[in-house]
């Protein structure tokens, strides 16, 4: 019987305003939301009880992550602000790095932590040092706008997801574009891979969800049932779960089971469209934040 999630822990007044974009930490088990408040909050991720709030961002936070030990939390904000604080010292900010204005987006830490990625409206993906806060180089693609970037947990690969719904993948190790992955009809909004690094998932405001095969520079499959834009994916961190979830502007999550290419299970639980979605470390729950201000918790049926 394929997993189930069930809701669990409702806030709908989580932000004053929507909510654009959220994450789980390891280790400090916090989902954290950044919103168009420009607020960052951190949230305990068992109870949904607020442990503390991030200010200093003068405008809508479009990005969060956290560096794969769970230590650290980046935001970026509509202010060209990026942000990195330390999650063990209940938010303390470390480092603040001015980008020049709309070139700084979406954003990611590197799997080890020490560098984040973040894309521009020129096409480049710029990457900044998290110590020093110093620009360390830019990867260049076609000058169209990057809404996303994601790396790939053994640190090889590079993806930047452009506006005219191109994928670019840059070797890490050479820094040298591996493949151009086309597919998508419109704008590429979220990317992810799934925890063997060879797997790639793509959003885009084609309604669809594109799984890459990035070792070969294939499609392997185009998950469709979404009726508005795909705004967020995200892979299961339990590989042998084969599951990704979706968020989209038409108001719905869906689970995937990439084993069967097919969509699992549907939750309407906002009012407006959800922007963002994370999985827990363990791939047994899932957090949703939304333009109608609330977070959302699932819980797995089949977990303990």
């Amino acid at each position: 019987m394929p997993t189930t999630y069930i809701p669990t822990i409702v806030n709908d007044e989580a932000h004053s305003d929507g909510i654009w974009d959220v994450a789980w930490s390891k280790h400090t088990n916090l989902v954290i939301s950044g919103s168009e408040d420009g607020k960052v909050k951190c949230w305990d991720g068992a109870t949904g009880e607020l442990k503390f709030e991030l200010e200093g961002h003068a405008m809508g936070v479009i990005s969060v992550d956290v560096s794969q030990d769970g230590t650290r939390l980046a935001s970026s904000s509509v202010d060209s602000n990026i942000r990195i604080w330390d999650l063990e010292q209940n938010g303390k900010l470390t480092q603040s790095i001015i980008a020049a204005p709309v070139e700084s987006w979406k954003i990611k830490f590197s799997s080890d932590g020490q560098h984040i990625a973040t894309g521009s409206h020129n096409g480049d993906i710029h990457i900044y040092s998290v110590e020093t806060g110093e620009k360390v180089k830019s990867l260049p693609t076609k000058n169209k706008f990057l809404m996303c970037v994601a790396y790939s947990p053994d640190g090889k690969y590079l993806a930047g997801g452009a506006e005219d719904g191109t994928i670019y993948v840059f070797n890490i190790e050479t820094d040298q574009l591996a493949h151009t992955l086309s597919g998508h009809a419109m704008t590429v909004r979220s990317l992810c891979f799934a925890s063997d690094s060879k797997t790639l998932i793509s959003g885009s405001d084609d309604k669809c969800v594109h799984v890459y095969d990035v070792e070969h520079g294939q499609l392997a499959s185009s998950l469709t049932g979404h009726s508005d834009w795909v705004l967020c994916v995200a892979a299961n961190p339990d590989i042998s779960k084969q599951q990704i979830v979706s968020c989209s502007s038409d108001k719905k999550i869906k689970v995937w089971d990439l084993g069967l290419r097919s969509v699992l299970e549907t939750h309407e639980v906002h009012s407006d469209q959800v922007w963002g979605v994370a999985w827990n470390p363990e791939g047994t729950k899932l957090v949703s934040g939304s333009d109608d201000k609330s977070l959302k918790w699932f819980a797995s049926s089949g977990s303990s």
